[in-house]
């Protein structure tokens, strides 16, 4: 009987580990919006008073790559959050934010994502960091073989290079003209110095401009607050009326851009040695 009794002791205590072997998981969303200022960034609606001309624009195109999501608990300690793959928006590494729909002006399709799904251990969450950009480890490949979401071609560069890791595009209007006036303006984020060789071939070193600004957002309550992209914000300090002479339409991240001196600086990134005064785009509400 003693026998027994130890016996159905020692099962019940066996059985009792799992359950303080692995931590409590809790699902999680991270929601993010586009605006221009106050104004929802939409395709379809026009804005004014855009940059430093006051300009207007329309939105081409607005999709944005982002990776190394943590949150912050309550003791300050920031924790990965753990990456539902999807097939569609979503690997174990990077999310695809799609804010066009296809409507006015917008060259995409109707489908959007606005949200960064995943697990971390229960807890309390107070605060959040994350980078915009794709990770070093995926970033150089051919996107044709590559898996969602990193198999959109409109949203690479060469393999050399890598993916643009933000595509805003846009329809502008306004300006003083001029030689340099352009009607479209561009951002394109993406990693540059690469090294020499095949474009078509992934770099042998990390490039010197890896370009990922990391913000970190205290106060974000994961189940209440969004996260703000603002576009008015970024295009603050620039002209979108004008071009760069002997360059591509917009910010194409390159050092000798001039586009994207002011654009880089309100990302949070140096630019051509300068450092940044400080990211200006990016907050919770």
């Amino acid at each position: 009987m003693r026998f027994v009794l130890a016996l159905g002791t020692l099962l019940a205590a066996v059985a009792a580990i799992p359950a303080f072997a692995q931590p409590t998981q809790q699902p999680v969303e991270i929601r993010f919006d586009a605006r221009v200022g106050t104004e929802p960034a939409r395709c379809g609606q026009a804005y004014a008073d855009v940059g430093t001309a006051k300009a207007g624009l329309r939105f081409q195109d607005m999709r944005v790559y982002v990776s190394a999501v943590k949150l912050i608990d309550a003791s300050g300690r920031a924790v990965p959050v753990t990456l539902t793959p999807d097939d569609q928006w979503q690997s174990d590494q990077v999310t695809l934010l799609d804010f066009e729909d296809g409507s006015g002006n917008c060259n995409g399709n109707a489908a959007t994502n606005k949200v960064v799904r995943g697990t971390v251990p229960a807890g309390d969450y107070r605060g959040l960091i994350f980078e915009v950009g794709v990770p070093q480890a995926v970033n150089h490949q051919d996107p044709t073989l590559a898996a969602a979401p990193l198999n959109v071609t409109a949203l690479t560069w060469p393999w050399r290079v890598g993916y643009k890791f933000t595509t805003i595009d846009l329809q502008t209007s306004g300006g003083a003209g001029g030689p340099n006036a352009a009607t479209g303006f561009s951002i394109h984020l993406g990693s540059t110095a690469c090294g020499e060789g095949s474009p078509m071939t992934a770099p042998s070193a990390p490039c010197a401009n890896p370009n990922r600004p990391s913000y970190r957002l205290d106060g974000f309550d994961p189940a209440k607050s969004t996260v703000i992209l603002d576009m008015g914000a970024l295009l603050a300090g620039t002209d979108i009326t004008v071009n760069a002479p002997k360059s591509a339409s917009g910010c194409m991240s390159f050092p000798s851009d001039g586009d994207c001196i002011a654009i880089f600086d309100r990302l949070g990134l140096p630019f051509d040695s300068k450092p940044s005064s400080g990211q200006k785009w990016v907050r919770a509400e």
